[in-house]
């Protein structure tokens, strides 16, 4: 009662501005109702019924036929509003103004990831615009050196061609190549395989370099030379002056062969011309035979 007039208030909550929201995981809208309402009243000493509307705070009428409220609206994330039944998306979430008045929001819904096959793998990356983890298949491939190499690859290691690579789904399979009854020999009397991983000694008859420490006089210097090395094939041959069958006597000897000279080191700080026999080509000779060769003259 204020100065002989009754009056009743109506709360509709702080600000006459209360909010109903329904989430699913996050706070985004919000349903208001309109702030003015009427109440009828009845002044003292008379009978006639007089109106008194109450509005937001500031604003009073009196006298005035009751208002009705503005129909109540919902609030989107940036406080626009919504109309019951609009839809809209925010902060991962799918919203809506339900007739009620109040905003319903849900987890938006992801699709599912794919199947991969068999030599393929799993690649997932998270969407910014969908806030969905994304996901596709791609080949599988295994990595070496910063290279990709697909399923079923092979290679061979470039720094060691003795072992070779293998590419599956689980990954590199290495395989060492094993290189049985391998004797040592020179590097220039090897013979490599297509994968310069396993070698055979060269056994033919051939020259081969050796180093050599030259002497003479006191003086010497060390130089290469070629000397003739290997096997030749021995041979069974009928002897028709024995009557008989005899083994060939196939020997590996120098074929050819060159003069060259050098300058062998003193120690008095002098130097010396030294000329020797060089040889440049071998060959399987008979000796047997040039054994009764008689010499030329």
């Amino acid at each position: 009662t204020a100065g002989g007039v009754e009056t009743e208030a109506f709360s509709t909550g702080a600000a006459g501005r209360p909010d109903s929201t329904t989430l699913h995981g996050g706070t985004i809208g919000s349903t208001r109702v309109g702030p003015t309402f009427t109440s009828p009243g009845r002044k003292a000493g008379t009978s006639r019924e007089v109106f008194e509307t109450t509005t937001a705070p500031g604003i009073s009428t009196t006298g005035c036929p009751p208002s009705h409220p503005p129909p109540p609206v919902c609030h989107g994330p940036l406080g626009e509003e919504k109309s019951p039944g609009e839809e809209w998306t925010a902060n991962c979430y799918t919203c809506a103004c339900t007739d009620a008045n109040t905003v319903d929001c849900n987890l938006k819904e992801c699709p599912s990831a794919p199947t991969c096959k068999t030599g393929e793998r799993l690649v997932k990356f998270r969407d910014n615009d969908t806030c969905c983890e994304i996901g596709y298949c791609e080949p599988r491939t295994c990595l070496f050196n910063s290279i990709d190499y697909e399923i079923g690859a092979s290679f061979n290691d470039p720094n060691n061609p003795c072992i070779s690579y293998s590419c599956y789904d689980t990954g590199f399979v290495a395989v060492v190549q094993d290189c049985p009854k391998q004797t040592w020999c020179p590097e220039e009397d090897r013979v490599y395989d297509s994968k310069k991983c396993c070698y055979t000694c060269k056994t033919n008859c051939r020259s081969s370099p050796v180093n050599v420490t030259i002497k003479y006089n006191g003086c010497q210097k060390r130089i290469k030379m070629t000397r003739c090395l290997g096997e030749c094939k021995k041979t069974v041959q009928y002897n028709y002056t024995l009557f008989k069958l005899t083994n060939s006597c196939l020997c590996c000897r120098e074929d050819n062969y060159e003069f060259r000279e050098v300058v062998l080191n003193c120690p008095d700080g002098s130097t010396i011309p030294y000329k020797y026999r060089h040889v440049t080509t071998c060959s399987c000779s008979d000796i047997c035979q040039q054994s009764v060769t008689p010499p030329v003259s």
